[in-house]
């Protein structure tokens, strides 16, 4: 009975091929032998012929995602003091957890290629967009398919969406976004992270000439890095966007390089819009999103594992 289950259950996974003879549509079959091991006699039927689905093959390039990203990640830091008294060492180690983590392979849902719900691997933040015409997709011009094509947003169509409960970082923080920009015709206003009912609190790049990535609190508080030309010059077609903070310190990362470190406010920092800035419906981001990832802590040790795991887990992406 096991066994007729598991079949049962693999044939829900899979399409039956079929093949056109003289105008019919007729199923493919393949003949199946098996030996009966007590009279030593061989019989054979036919079997349809069936293809891994596309939900089984979605599964299976989730599974490439070398590390888990849902669980508790170890830091620790050791410091060593010297005084009159002696050396003394001291490590500490403290536990960081994922805030939400969104996968172009996991938990989409969508409407004729539109997207309508995009669930976080981790916890209960959920994206959404109710309204049709401001749905990203799946893919530039909903060519894409479900589980294998990157979450494609449209400035052009005003494409964002909306968390379920706003999400706030507190203290030190790494966040994770791995996208393709596409230039509007230049790289300017890709905004990654906005908090609807706040114009000033958001992350961006290329709000400004000659900047590259803010990060804003409010109308008084952000840090913008300063760049050589005019417009900001990705590392790469598709790439790999680090940003973290250390107490009062931000970093940048590229591609597992950082860029460029700065000073940067230590207040809260709100978000519950992904691709749009408050209520602002001038820009909104343009390109694709594979992942999007937010821990409540400073990765240090862990980071270049987790860097190369998300490029890993990208690799069999189809389209843009």
């Amino acid at each position: 009975m096991a066994k007729i289950y598991s079949i049962d259950e693999n044939k829900l996974l899979s399409n039956k091929v079929y093949c056109t003879i003289d105008g019919v549509k007729t199923p493919v079959v393949y003949r199946f032998s098996e030996n009966n091991y007590s009279s030593g006699e061989e019989y054979s039927y036919l079997n349809d012929l069936y293809v891994t689905n596309e939900r089984r093959i979605a599964s299976q390039i989730g599974s490439k995602q070398k590390l888990n990203l849902r669980k508790t990640f170890s830091e620790s830091v050791t410091t060593t003091t010297t005084t009159a008294q002696g050396t003394t060492t001291t490590t500490t180690t403290t536990n960081i957890l994922p805030v939400c983590v969104f996968d172009f392979f996991a938990k989409v849902y969508d409407t004729s290629g539109g997207i309508t719900e995009w669930k976080s691997s981790f916890g209960t933040p959920i994206l959404s967009q109710t309204t049709s015409a401001n749905r990203p997709s799946l893919g530039i011009e909903t060519r894409g398919v479900n589980g294998f094509t990157p979450i494609y947003f449209n400035t052009y169509q005003s494409d964002f969406m909306s968390l379920n409960s706003a999400i706030t970082v507190t203290g030190d923080f790494t966040m994770f976004f791995y996208i393709k920009p596409i230039g509007t015709p230049v790289n300017k206003y890709f905004r990654l992270l906005g908090k609807s009912d706040d114009n000033n609190m958001f992350l961006s790049i290329g709000e400004s000439s000659d900047k590259s990535y803010k990060l804003s609190f409010d109308g008084s508080t952000s840090t913008e890095l300063a760049i050589e030309q005019t417009y900001w010059i990705p590392s790469s077609d598709k790439l790999l966007i680090t940003i973290q903070r250390s107490g009062t310190t931000l970093y940048v990362r590229e591609n597992g390089t950082e860029i460029k470190n700065t000073t940067v406010s230590a207040n809260d920092f709100t978000f519950d819009q992904v691709g749009k800035l408050g209520n602002n419906t001038d820009f909104f981001f343009n390109g694709s999103i594979y992942h999007f990832s937010v821990f409540d802590g400073y990765l240090n040790t862990n980071l270049e594992t987790i860097e190369n795991s998300i490029i890993s887990s990208t690799d069999k992406a189809k389209g843009i």
